[in-house]
């Protein structure tokens, strides 16, 4: 499988400690260490630290709602799975099991590349069950779906349930094949070989500290924090 850089400098390994410094020097400019403050009241270095890394996902799970995708480690999926419905002009593909979001997707013959995965509850998503209103190849529709994908085990098939983008549509008949397939994976837990973008590192590390100021309590404080994150970036 493929994997693509954007064109920014992005650190080979980044140590946990630098990232983690870099979050407390935000948070020490509001003050937090500061012993008049009742910003932590009853907080240490080591419990700021633990609470530095247990929010580094979920602010990165903000960040690729709010910064441009291009921020972020981009993989093709386009050699997964393809299951083609050739009657209905429909099918789907399972995607990979880090997945976090869409970045493209394009069956060969659409006019357009679909950049948003609908969940299945959608109303939308309902839509493309009707062959006469659902999307096609001038206005195609991704639905983010689950279903049990046959697998051999052994002398035996098992059905595992995996999440599948399924695509609709392309002419009824009509050979179906994968032009672009790109995803953002789902970032593990920050580590010393956690990889960033040079340019999310400081908007990061700005949300980072944000989400430890609400979980002190402090609203505010936290609020300033993630307009400044959006602010770097314009």
């Amino acid at each position: 499988m493929l994997e693509y850089w954007q064109p920014f400098f992005l650190k080979d390994k980044m140590m946990k400690a630098e990232f983690i410094s870099r979050v407390m020097q935000i948070m020490n400019e509001l003050g937090w260490n500061d012993i008049e403050s009742d910003a932590f009241v009853g907080s240490d270095t080591s419990k700021v630290k633990g609470h530095i890394e247990s929010v580094f996902v979920d602010a990165w799970r903000k960040a690729v709602n709010i910064f441009p995708k291009t921020y972020f480690t981009i993989k093709d999926f386009s050699d997964q799975k393809l299951v083609s419905d050739i009657p209905h002009g429909t099918g789907y593909i399972v995607l990979p099991e880090d997945f976090y979001s869409l970045v493209s997707f394009k069956m060969k013959g659409w006019q357009v590349v679909g950049e948003t995965l609908i969940p299945s509850s959608d109303p939308i998503a309902r839509i493309q069950a009707n062959e006469y209103t659902r999307g096609n190849f001038v206005r195609p529709v991704c639905v983010l779906s689950n279903k049990g994908i046959k697998e051999r085990v052994d002398d035996s098939y098992i059905y595992p349930q995996k999440d599948v983008l399924e695509y609709y549509s392309v002419p009824v008949g009509s050979k179906q094949e994968i032009e672009e397939a790109l995803y953002i994976p789902l970032i593990s837990p920050l580590s010393d070989n956690t990889k960033l973008n040079e340019k999310l590192f400081v908007p990061l590390a700005y949300l980072c500290a944000s989400m430890v100021f609400y979980i002190f309590e402090k609203p505010d404080i936290a609020q300033v924090l993630e307009n400044k994150a959006t602010e770097i970036i314009k």
